[in-house]
């Protein structure tokens, strides 16, 4: 059996365990965050280390790192910890629901999450560090890396760029491109192209906004 750490405390940490333990070929062994923030040395009856010195304890030779990790500022922590953790010399497991719905002609990188009641239609291809949660993909889309999209409804032809947030319950329409670091907002409904940066927000058609995803101070989770 396989061995994973997993970055992280928080929710998403607690359900990657479980999702791994429950459903997967990996064994749980140990978690990591940086050790400034530790302030208990286990986390669901499992040691938690300091990630600087991981590999001291768990050598990347032998073990592999998943990142859980919400899109809290447009991914953009997220996708430091994978980078870190790459640097590391760490292989990034992924996570595949045996209750996700999808073809074998999928693509898709290193550190992905696809949880259950997740529907991917044929030919997509999804990057490094993506986070689907329950959401409808429809065919021939790109979803690039560090993009976080839940529960979301995803038409034909779509390109989702790097770091893209795609909010509960929205729909983005076929053959659209969604920007880097954009922001759509739960209940959102997309139907032209997505400029980098931007914030969406619901309800009805979705407008954008007047402030650009590196000022929006929402954190999402």
């Amino acid at each position: 059996m396989k061995k994973v750490i997993i970055f992280g405390n928080g929710d998403m940490a607690k359900l990657a365990h479980f999702f791994f333990t429950n459903d997967s070929e990996y064994q749980v062994v140990s978690f990591t965050i940086n050790a400034e923030y530790i302030k208990e040395t286990q986390f669901l009856d499992l040691p938690l280390i300091g990630f600087e010195d991981i590999t001291d304890t768990y050598p990347p030779s032998e073990y592999e790192m998943f990142v859980a990790m919400g899109p809290q500022n447009c991914n953009e922590l997220r996708e430091k910890i994978y980078t870190q953790a790459k640097d590391k010399g760490y292989k990034l497991a992924s996570y595949i629901s045996s209750k996700a719905d999808y073809w074998k002609d999928l693509k898709h990188g290193d550190n992905v999450l696809i949880i259950q009641d997740t529907s991917i239609e044929p030919f997509v291809e999804i990057g490094n560090n993506v986070s689907l949660i329950g959401s409808k993909i429809g065919y021939n889309i790109k979803i690039e890396d560090n993009c976080f999209i839940s529960t979301a409804t995803i038409g034909s032809d779509v390109v989702v760029k790097n770091n893209a947030f795609i909010g509960m319950n929205s729909t983005v329409n076929p053959t659209l491109k969604i920007g880097v670091k954009s922001i759509i907002g739960s209940g959102s409904i997309i139907n032209r192209d997505v400029d980098d940066y931007s914030v969406h927000v619901a309800p009805a058609t979705a407008r954008k906004s007047k402030v650009d995803s590196r000022r929006f101070k929402i954190i999402l989770k």
